[in-house]
């Protein structure tokens, strides 16, 4: 459940890349396929420990932890209806009232409404999840909080010729935070030409501005112009997704600053078995892109909080590599990236990221699966004289005791180091809940 999401994503995660590849995924949504929907969904409920519950390095307080969960993945092809949503949440009730009850995990979804099939859609998109305080301090209930990303607005696309296209679009988003003063309503508009040389490639030349407008006066608004080409195949073996061009920052009483636009994404069918994932990237975003590329997924990343609660815009570079394995009853994955954050003034979070995660899956019997997780971050902030290691590791026992309840057990260990003492730490988890599983996910096992 989220609980092991919030610190053992394995998947996907870049703490910095802006929404345009995102925005330039979806207005390229057809709504020709054909109809189709699939639901997976799990409910959990159950009783967790720990023993460091506030993550200090000494005099720990234990806690019990009451939590209910639910993992969702639905998605959705008709004439008129293209949907995807991918949820995973809990809720942990600190039975010993240490700290207040929360709501932890991700959920991201997406809904293209066809109002003219083909040509003229309404799209909503939401993403949920978590943004730290405190970047030099653990995560806990006390440096973290809740930050929702909701975007609604129409897309307009017409054919030129036979192979050539227009799109138009228009946003208007709003970021909100549980308790930072960082809330902010923004307004993106934009437009692309391109040619589809084939169902499967698709080149184009793009323009996207943005003004990003804070509710209190204490935040800088900005704007943000960006010219990019964007290149798309899905070729037999080879998916490649990218975006390379420029872009403009304009903060309110300060020069108008420029950087490059730079996001690639080639996954590689290596055999039936294996796939291997690159990223590479360099943009200028804020706190709420990040949330959004980070749901959808970017490069590998090494769990947690990695979102820091600002203002203040930055730029984002990031290398990652992913190699996934899965055959017959055995899984594995390893992943390796570095992430660099330069903020426009808040130079004390100038920091360098470097995360290598590894996963081990094994059915163990038809009704039985075994999952080990690990991830190892390094992390140097550039200003200050701080530097952090954290190990996390995650072992997940599930048994599918009926056709659609099963239990869980789930054991995890967290360890931290840091160049000068603070924000050290050592935790012990183990959760035990009761499962329930509906839809496609409760007939895995009959």
């Amino acid at each position: 459940m989220a609980r092991a999401l919030q610190s053992w994503v394995v998947a996907p995660a870049a703490a910095g890349f802006i929404a345009l590849p995102a925005i330039a995924g979806i207005i390229s949504l057809t709504v020709s396929a054909p109809a189709r929907a699939d639901l997976t969904g799990v409910a959990e409920a159950g009783v967790g420990y720990s023993d460091n519950i506030g993550r200090v390095p000494a005099n720990e307080t234990d806690e019990t932890i009451g939590t209910l969960g639910v993992e969702l993945t639905w998605a959705e092809r008709s004439r008129r209806i293209r949907g995807d949503a991918d949820i995973d949440l809990s809720y942990f009730e600190y039975m010993d009232n240490t700290y207040d009850s929360e709501v932890l995990g991700t959920a991201n979804g997406t809904l293209g409404l066809a109002i003219v099939p083909e040509t003229l859609q309404w799209v909503f998109q939401d993403s949920f999840g978590q943004a730290q305080s405190d970047p030099f301090a653990p995560s806990t209930p006390e440096t973290r909080e809740n930050l929702n990303y909701f975007s609604t607005g129409p897309d307009l696309t017409v054919r030129l010729g036979s192979t050539g296209f227009g799109r138009l679009f228009g946003r208007w988003s709003t970021t909100a935070y549980e308790r930072s003063p960082l809330d902010a309503d923004r307004t993106t508009g934009g437009v692309a030409f391109g040619r589809r040389a084939s169902p499967r490639s698709e080149v184009s030349l793009n323009a996207v501005t943005e003004s990003v407008d804070f509710d209190q006066a204490i935040n800088t608004d900005f704007d943000r112009d960006s010219v990019y080409v964007g290149w798309n195949l899905d070729a037999s073996r080879t998916v490649i997704d990218a975006q390379v061009g420029y872009t403009w920052l304009q903060r309110d009483g300060a020069d108008q600053t420029g950087n490059a636009l730079v996001n690639v994404v080639v996954t590689r069918d290596l055999t039936a078995s294996s796939v291997l994932a690159l990223t590479l990237g360099t943009q200028l975003g804020d706190a709420g892109d990040s949330l959004r590329t980070e749901l959808q997924g970017g490069v590998v990343g090494g769990g947690g909080s990695q979102i820091t609660a600002t203002a203040d815009p930055f730029e984002n570079r990031v290398v990652s590599l992913e190699w996934r394995y899965l055959r017959g009853r055995n899984g594995f994955s390893l992943g390796a990236s570095w992430n660099k954050d330069d903020y426009e003034t808040q130079r004390q979070l100038n920091r360098k990221r470097m995360a290598y995660t590894a996963s081990l899956t094994r059915q163990l019997a038809t009704t039985l699966d075994f999952e080990l997780l690990g991830t190892l971050e390094h992390e140097d902030f550039d200003t200050l004289t701080v530097d952090a290691d954290e190990l996390r590791m995650q072992a997940l026992l599930n048994w599918r005791a009926w056709r659609t309840m099963g239990i869980r057990l789930s054991a995890e260990r967290y360890d931290r180091d840091t160049s000068n003492g603070t924000g050290e730490y050592e935790e012990n988890r183990v959760f035990l809940t009761l499962a329930y599983y509906w839809g496609a996910a409760d007939a895995t096992r009959r």
